[in-house]
């Protein structure tokens, strides 16, 4: 049920939202760290199977989390301004908007994925690989989708408890799925690649089905109304206004990915299975930063709602400081100890040293990571989603991707790192000067 959050403790609220996405997203990388786990087992081409496959899936996200975010932060400014009939078509509207971009990524991903992929560091080797696990995740695409949606309106609401649990059922059954189905175990049959993504297959459309079950069966204020519905323009523009620029921060990275792994593929199979693995290990590091993003956006959405922008302002803040403790801390443990965290996914001694020459470089830049996070979230809350599409077009578009195809030349590997760290240094000062300037204030409710 719905909680609010324009008073009380700004840091209580902080914290007792933002732990239990927090777990939620540890599980959901653990979709891709456990696949990475097993496969790490089998071969160096078989993890550089799933790494090319990544910004494929991450564009998917990308899309999921549009309509995600989007709806989350329109949802609570219009709970914030108490205007429940608008949250409620808001809740319908989403559904709709989830359908249609799941059948739009669903056949434009099993019809090009055979073009596609070699564009992006497949060889004739790794690309029968590629396509058997991508089939699977293109093939689910529905259940990341309606999944977020359902997802997406809890959260505004303040509930962030129940998307953690219904995650931990589905990451425990793709846990138990995954060597069942890889290595072949008892009676199941050896699928190796294609093994992993049928149990992210099954595990999500569990999820999403326990999701949706929460939402329709009245566990939320907030309700979903198909019968009579009318398409509102104004809501999905409302939705839009920051989902599109969401979507297009995560599709930037996602193309960025594809770059990186085309000026890894000079350094060879291993570079690019060593860079996955760091994403990988990223993604781990990041995850405390991105449940405090998502209480913001929450927390954020309701107070610019009831426009108590000050307080609105002075989360972001305090967020952005938990964000910089947080991540320097395990940044500071990557950079001391960055052997046993490959070791944890392969024992090739090549991957293992070019992942450990990249954690030394970029690891002591996770701070400025956190605080680019937590501003760009700040301003989703407040229904502009601009800012942080600039933020990270300024980072990888115009920074890191140009510099590191300039430094692999003089430094190889080691150049493409450099850039990595300065880029994110350089995007995470813009972000705070711009959020500081007090622009994001002038917008309307939602």
């Amino acid at each position: 049920m719905r909680r609010d959050l324009t008073s009380g403790s700004i840091s209580g609220n902080i914290l007792s939202l933002a732990w239990p996405t927090a777990v939620a997203m540890l599980l959901q990388t653990a979709f891709n760290v456990v696949d990475a786990i097993f496969l790490g087992r089998i071969s160096a081409g078989a993890i550089a199977a799933v790494t090319i496959v990544f910004p494929a899936v991450f564009l998917m996200f990308a899309f999921s989390a549009g309509i995600g975010v989007g709806t989350t932060s329109l949802i609570a400014r219009c709970l914030g301004s108490h205007r429940e009939e608008t949250a409620h078509s808001a809740a319908s509207h989403a559904f709709v908007l989830a359908a249609a971009m799941s059948l739009f990524c669903c056949w434009a991903g099993l019809t090009f994925q055979k073009s596609l992929f070699p564009r992006f560091g497949a060889d004739a080797g790794t690309l029968p690989l590629v396509l058997q696990y991508s089939t699977w995740i293109f093939g689910g695409s529905v259940f990341l989708f309606f999944g977020t949606a359902a997802a997406s309106i809890l959260r505004a609401e303040g509930d962030m408890r129940t998307p953690m649990r219904v995650m931990v059922i589905s990451v425990l059954l793709n846990a138990v799925l995954d060597p069942l189905l890889i290595f072949g175990i008892g009676f199941f049959p050896r699928l190796e690649v294609t093994g992993a993504g049928i149990a992210t297959f099954v595990s999500r459309a569990v999820g999403c089905v326990l999701l949706l079950a929460c939402v329709f069966r009245g566990r939320t204020s907030v309700k979903v109304r198909f019968r009579g519905i009318a398409y509102d323009g104004a809501i999905v523009r409302s939705i839009l206004r920051v989902g599109v620029p969401t979507s297009a921060n995560q599709v930037i990275m996602s193309v960025s990915f594809m770059f990186f792994n085309t000026i890894l593929g000079a350094f060879g199979t291993d570079a690019i299975a060593a860079y996955g693995l760091v994403i990988r290990l990223n993604q781990i590091v990041i995850l405390p930063c991105l449940g405090i993003a998502t209480a913001v956006i929450t927390i954020v959405g309701q107070n610019v709602g009831a426009r108590k922008f000050d307080r609105a302002e002075s989360t972001a803040w305090r967020a952005a400081l938990y964000a910089i403790v947080i991540m320097e801390a395990v940044g500071v443990m990557f950079f001391l100890m960055p052997r046993p965290f490959m070791r944890v996914f392969t024992a090739e001694g090549q991957v293992i040293a070019y992942g450990i020459s990249c954690l030394r470089i970029v690891s002591l830049t996770y701070m400025f990571i956190g605080v680019s996070i937590i501003m760009g979230s700040a301003f989703q809350g407040a229904g502009k989603g601009l800012p942080a599409l600039g933020i990270t077009a300024l980072r990888l578009l115009i920074l890191a991707v140009p510099g590191a195809y300039a430094l692999s030349r003089p430094f190889g590997l080691n150049g493409v790192w450099m850039a990595m760290a300065a880029s994110t240094v350089i995007a995470s000062i813009v972000s705070a000067i711009w959020f500081k300037s007090g622009t994001w204030k002038h917008l309307r409710p939602a």
